[in-house]
C-alpha cells in the first residue's frame, strides 16, 4: 500500500465525515470551544497515518532483505537482479523452492511445479521445454531456463492481486469486532443525529446553541473513533518492534492470530535443526565396494542441483576429492521430490537412485545410532547407505519449553525417518514422543490420528496440510512453520504461517511471518508481542465499548425525552481522555503475556455493558432531579460528567485488577486531572464547570452512589449470562 493509500484510508472516514458535519453545525451557532473534538479527531487521523507509514517504511526495508534475487542469463552469464527490473525476453534460471515471478516458457531442463495457490489443485505438474510456466507457481523439483512471455504487471499472478502471498484472510476477532461496532453505528448515526436534534428545538426553554451542542455531544460520544486509532496504532508498533527483531510481519494480523496459538505444527528442519547435515558414514551393501558407492553417489550429485541439506553435505564430503569420471552419458536427470521421496540419473545401461530407504529397497539398514539414513540403488539392486546427521539447534530445549509453558501443543510433522525425527525431538524436550510413520498407513484418519500422536514421519505436503486441517477442525488455532516446499501446503492451510529466512523463495513468499536471520528462538517473541497487543486491547476496548453503549441509549431515550440532554461536546471531550483514551493507551502498551482465553466478546459483555446501562440510569435520573429542583443548564452538565466520571473509575479499577504501580497510576491520574478541570479556574470556564449548591451536591452524592450498587447488579446479571453463553457454546 502506497503511502498516500495510507493518507487516503486514514483520512476519508465515515467518522471523519460525521466530524466535519458536527463541526459545521458547532460553528454555525458559535460555539467555537466546543469544537475541541474536531482538534482531537485530527490528531488522531494523524497519529493512525504516522504509526502506519512507520511501519510500512518498516516491512518495505525488511522485504528488501527477504525478497530473493531473481537470475537471469545476460551476456552468457548468470546475474542476479531487482524483480522490479525484470522485463519480457529474459532468460531466467529457475531452481528448487522458486517461485515463479513472471509469467514464461521452458527453454531447457525439465522440472515439476505446484500450481495449488493459482489452480486450486495440489498435485505436482511435469514441464519440459515448450511448456508454459504461470507466475505463482513454484518448483518442487528441478532446475530449469524459461524466458519470461510478459512484463511483470502483465502477469498471471498480478491480475490474481499476488494469490500467492494472499493465501488466505486473516481470521482476526478482533478485526471482525471493530468492523462490526463500526458498521452499526454509521447506520445509526444519521438517523438518530437528525431525529436527537428534531427533539431538542422541542425542548422548553432550551436555545438553540445548547440543542446543537447537546445533538453533538451525543453524536460524538457514539463515535469510538479513538478505538480505531488505538487498534492500529498498537498492531503497527508491533510491527515496528517485530521487525527491530528480524521478523517481517506481512499480514498485521497474523500478530494477533499467533497470539491466540493453542497448538504449533514444526517442521524439524530449520526449527528445531540447524537445517544443516553431517555426513557421518558411508556403508557398501555386501559384495559392493566402497568406490562403487562413491561412484554411485558421485555421479547422481553432479547431475542433481537441488541443494537439499542432504545433497549439500554429500557435495562437501564427495565432490572435492572425487575421482569419478562418467563413462556413460546421462540420458535423464530424476529430480528430488518430497512425494518420491528420492532423486537420481539415467544412463544407457542403468537407473541411479538416491533416497528414502523405505521408497528405494526392501533391506532395512541395522545401524547403531539414530542418523539420517539415505540409501542408494542401481537398477533397484542396493549399493549401500548413507547416515547423516542433524545440526541441532542450541536453544530447541528453550523453544520448546517456552511452548509449553504457554499451554502451547507441539506437532513434530517431517518428512524424515520415524526414529531420527524422534531422536532429535526427544532430544529438544519434546514430550509424548509418541510417533507414527505415515507411509505405512494406507487410508490415514488425520482426525484420529491428531488425537492419537505428536510425532508424524515420512509425510508427504499434501498429507502435511491435513494434518493441519484436522487439528483446525478440533477447534485449535494452529500455526505452522517450515522452510521449504514441501511445507508449502500445510502453511497456506495454517492459521498462521512462519516461514524461515534461509528457506525456500516460495516459503517466504507464502508466509504471513518471515524470520529473516533464520533465528526460531523468535518464535516465542512474537507469541508474547501478540498477546500484549491482543491482551491489552482486549481491556481498552471495553472502556470505549462502555461510552458507545451508554451514549447510544441515551441517544435514543432523548429522542423522546422532553429533557435537557446532559453533556456538552467540550466535556465529553475532557471525559473521554481522562476516562477511556488516556488509560487505554497506558493499558495497551503494558507488558501483558498472559494466554488468551478467546473470550473477547464475554469481556465486554461483562464489563461494558453493566457501566453502559449504569450511566444510562444514573444520567436519566439526573435530568430528571434537575428538571424537579430547576438545576440550570451548567449544573447539569457538571453533575453529569462527575457521576460518570465516578462510574467510570470504577470500571477503570476493575480493568486493571490487579493494581500494579502503573496501573494505580493511572487511577490517581486520572482522578487529578479531573480535580484540576473542576477546581483551577481558567480550566472550570473553559469546560464550562459550575460549583453546585446544596441540592445538587446531595444529587450527585446519592445517584453516585447507587451507581455503584447497580453496576453490581448489572455485573452480576451480565456474569451469569456470559456463563450461560459460553456453556452452551462449549
Amino acid at each position: 500500500m502506497g503511502y498516500w493509500k495510507i493518507i487516503a484510508k486514514n483520512t476519508f472516514t465515515i467518522f471523519n465525515l460525521v466530524n466535519l458535519i458536527l463541526a459545521g453545525m458547532v460553528l454555525f451557532v458559535g460555539s467555537y470551544k466546543n469544537l475541541l473534538f474536531i482538534f482531537i479527531a485530527i490528531a488522531n487521523t494523524l497519529i493512525a497515518i504516522i504509526n502506519e507509514i512507520r511501519a510500512r517504511r518498516t516491512i518495505d526495508k525488511m522485504k528488501l532483505l527477504a525478497e530473493k534475487r531473481p537470475t537471469i542469463i545476460k551476456n552468457g552469464k548468470p546475474i542476479q537482479i531487482d524483480p522490479k527490473n525484470l522485463k519480457k525476453g529474459d532468460l531466467l534460471v529457475f531452481g528448487l523452492g522458486d517461485q515463479i515471478l513472471v509469467d514464461s516458457k521452458i527453454k531447457e531442463g525439465i522440472i515439476e511445479v505446484n500450481e495449488s495457490f493459482i489452480t486450486g489443485e495440489s498435485s505436482n505438474l511435469k514441464k519440459s521445454p515448450g511448456d508454459k510456466l504461470i507466475s505463482g507457481s513454484f518448483i518442487v523439483s528441478g532446475t530449469c531456463k524459461a524466458v519470461a512471455t510478459v512484463d511483470p504487471d502483465d502477469t498471471y499472478l498480478k491480475k490474481l492481486e499476488n494469490a500467492a502471498r494472499t493465501i488466505k484472510t486473516a481470521d482476526s476477532k478482533l478485526f471482525k469486532v471493530m468492523n462490526n461496532i463500526v458498521k452499526y453505528i454509521s447506520f445509526a448515526l444519521i438517523p438518530i443525529g437528525a431525529l436527537l436534534l428534531w427533539s431538542r428545538f422541542r425542548v422548553d426553554g432550551e436555545s438553540p446553541e445548547i440543542a446543537v451542542t447537546s445533538t453533538v455531544a451525543a453524536l460524538i460520544n457514539m463515535i469510538p473513533e479513538g478505538l480505531i486509532l488505538l487498534t492500529s496504532s498498537v498492531l503497527a508498533l508491533s510491527t515496528i518492534r517485530l521487525g527491530r527483531k528480524k521478523v517481517l510481519v506481512q499480514d498485521l494480523y497474523s500478530i494477533e492470530t499467533l497470539a491466540r496459538v493453542d497448538c504449533i505444527a514444526l517442521d524439524k528442519t530449520g526449527t528445531l535443526t540447524t537445517g544443516k547435515m553431517t555426513v557421518k558414514d558411508l556403508i557398501p551393501a555386501k559384495h559392493v565396494s566402497k568406490n562403487a558407492l562413491e561412484d554411485a553417489l558421485t555421479l547422481i550429485l553432479s547431475h542433481t542441483s537441488a541443494d537439499t541439506a542432504t545433497s549439500t553435505a554429500l557435495k562437501e564430503k564427495l565432490l572435492k576429492t572425487a575421482k569419478f569420471k562418467a563413462t556413460e552419458e546421462v540420458t535423464e536427470v530424476i529430480p528430488f521430490s518430497s512425494d518420491r521421496k528420492y532423486s537420481g540419473v539415467v544412463t544407457k545401461n542403468a537407473t541411479f537412485l538416491m533416497g528414502a530407504p523405505e521408497f528405494l529397497t526392501d533391506i532395512k539398514p541395522t545401524i547403531e545410532g539414530n542418523y539420517r539414513v539415505i540409501a542408494v540403488t542401481k537398477n533397484k539392486q542396493l549399493l549401500g547407505f548413507v547416515t547423516l546427521e542433524d545440526d541441532l539447534r542450541k536453544d530447541a530445549k528453550n523453544i520448546i519449553n517456552y511452548f509449553y509453558k504457554n499451554d502451547v501443543d507441539i506437532k513434530i510433522i517431517s518428512g524424515d525417518n520415524l526414529k531420527t525425527v524422534e531422536t532429535i525431538a526427544e532430544k529438544s524436550g519434546v514430550k509424548n514422543l509418541n510417533g507414527i510413520d505415515l507411509s505405512t498407513l494406507e487410508n490415514p484418519n488425520y482426525e484420529k490420528l491428531v488425537k492419537s500422536y505428536n510425532i508424524f514421519a515420512r509425510v508427504k505436503p499434501n498429507e502435511k496440510k491435513k494434518l493441519i486441517k484436522a487439528l483446525k477442525k478440533q477447534g485449535r488455532t494452529v500455526a505452522m512453520t517450515g522452510d521449504g516446499v514441501n511445507d508449502i501446503l500445510a502453511m497456506k492451510e495454517a492459521d498462521c504461517s512462519i516461514a524461515i529466512g534461509e528457506g525456500s523463495d516460495a516459503a517466504r513468499r507464502s508466509a504471513k511471518l518471515v524470520l529473516l536471520n533464520s533465528d526460531f528462538s523468535a518464535v516465542p517473541s512474537i507469541i508474547d508481542e501478540g498477546r500484549q497487543t491482543i491482551n491489552n486491547l482486549e481491556r481498552s476496548t471495553t472502556l470505549f465499548l462502555a461510552k458507545t453503549v451508554y451514549a447510544s441509549i441515551l441517544a435514543v431515550l432523548f429522542v423522546f425525552l422532553p429533557l435537557s440532554y446532559p453533556f456538552s461536546p467540550i466535556e465529553m471531550s475532557l471525559l473521554n481522555f481522562t476516562c477511556i483514551g488516556f488509560p487505554a493507551l497506558i493499558l495497551a502498551l503494558e507488558k501483558n503475556t498472559d494466554r488468551i482465553k478467546n473470550q473477547f466478546t464475554k469481556n465486554i459483555l461483562e464489563y461494558s455493558v453493566p457501566i453502559g446501562l449504569t450511566v444510562t440510569i444514573t444520567t436519566l435520573a439526573l435530568s430528571i432531579a434537575s428538571h424537579l429542583n430547576d438545576f440550570s443548564h451548567f449544573e447539569l452538565t457538571t453533575t453529569s460528567v462527575f457521576v460518570t466520571f465516578a462510574i467510570d473509575l470504577i470500571l477503570i479499577y476493575q480493568i486493571s485488577k490487579p493494581l500494579n504501580l502503573l496501573r494505580a497510576g493511572i487511577l490517581i491520574s486520572t482522578i487529578g486531572i479531573m480535580l484540576g478541570a473542576f477546581f483551577i479556574p481558567f480550566a472550570r470556564n473553559f469546560f464550562e464547570f459550575t460549583f453546585l449548591n446544596r441540592n445538587g451536591l446531595l444529587a450527585t452524592a446519592i445517584i453516585a452512589a447507587s451507581g455503584a450498587i447497580i453496576f453490581t447488579f448489572f455485573r452480576f446479571l451480565t456474569k451469569s449470562l456470559a456463563k450461560k453463553i459460553y456453556s452452551a457454546r462449549s
